[in-house]
């Protein structure tokens, strides 16, 4: 009988809380991931009204503070959970470059990239993983995953009905969304990360802090302010960002070549 075969089966209910490859829970206890997500939270939102008639230089001074809550935290967590939100600071920097100063499907207030955000996206990214982790939430995986699925569905028909102009975009990454949720690995985790970016978007928007154009350029397809459905970019950057974690693992550890020995010549 071979090993696998003495292995349990993987419940169903199991996929509804699976949030990691790693062991996220070596990195603290419950009440440290509270602390880390309250943390985030109240740091969000003094700097958010902050950053709202802030100079450039002021918003260095914001930027600075946020590198500085990021390296604080990642120096709290094991090795692997720091090159898994190390590198999707750098998915994101990059696609925010992209989708701000290159394509304008969104834009910042002073026209920039704040030297915040990508720190924001590290500090956010992590927040989301150890909302994931907690004891009560991975219990009530499946009531949480579905409410929002609901929730999700139901702000995306509001943009698509009630808008002026119907939030297609809203409609395509509410789409993508749900494809994760049903076809993903971590369903818990984008649940949350969909419900944490979509309070963001609404309040960074909200704040003036950036602004999505109503037609994206380029696609000419319709944008809410904030697309509906935004929320599913952190499920997609979720899974970029795995793949190129599990690539470096490889590139570092790579398996050893199995070497068949030749077989003796007789004589």
């Amino acid at each position: 009988m071979s090993s696998r075969s003495l292995r349990p089966p993987r419940s169903r209910c199991s996929r509804w809380a699976a949030f990691a490859d790693i062991d996220i829970t070596n990195g603290g206890s419950a009440r440290g991931s509270l602390a880390l997500i309250l943390s985030f939270v109240v740091f969000v939102a003094i700097a958010l009204p902050l950053d709202r008639s802030s100079t450039a230089s002021q918003q260095l001074a914001l930027s600075l503070l946020a590198w500085a809550f990021l390296g604080v935290a990642l120096a709290l967590q094991p090795g692997a959970i720091r090159i898994q939100i190390v590198a999707l600071v750098a998915v994101a920097t990059v696609l925010e470059c992209v989708g701000s100063l290159l394509w304008g499907a969104y834009t910042y207030r002073l026209g920039n990239l704040p030297l915040y955000v990508p720190a924001g996206h590290g500090l956010f990214y992590l927040s989301a993983l150890r909302a994931a982790s907690l004891p009560l939430l991975r219990r009530h995986a499946r009531a949480i995953v579905i409410a929002v699925t609901g929730g999700a569905s139901a702000w995306m028909l509001y943009g698509l009905i009630a808008r002026p102009l119907p939030d297609l975009l809203g409609f395509v990454t509410w789409a993508i969304f749900i494809r994760f949720i049903v076809r993903g690995r971590y369903p818990l985790l984008y649940a949350i990360s969909f419900a944490m970016t979509t309070a963001l978007e609404l309040y960074g928007t909200g704040l003036g802090i950036w602004r999505w154009s109503p037609v994206l350029p380029v696609l000419m397809l319709p944008a809410g302010n904030p697309p509906t459905g935004i929320g599913a970019g952190y499920a997609a950057m979720d899974a970029l960002t795995r793949r190129i974690v599990a690539r470096i693992e490889r590139a570092r550890h790579p398996e050893p070549a199995v070497v068949e020995a030749a077989s003796p010549i007789s004589s």
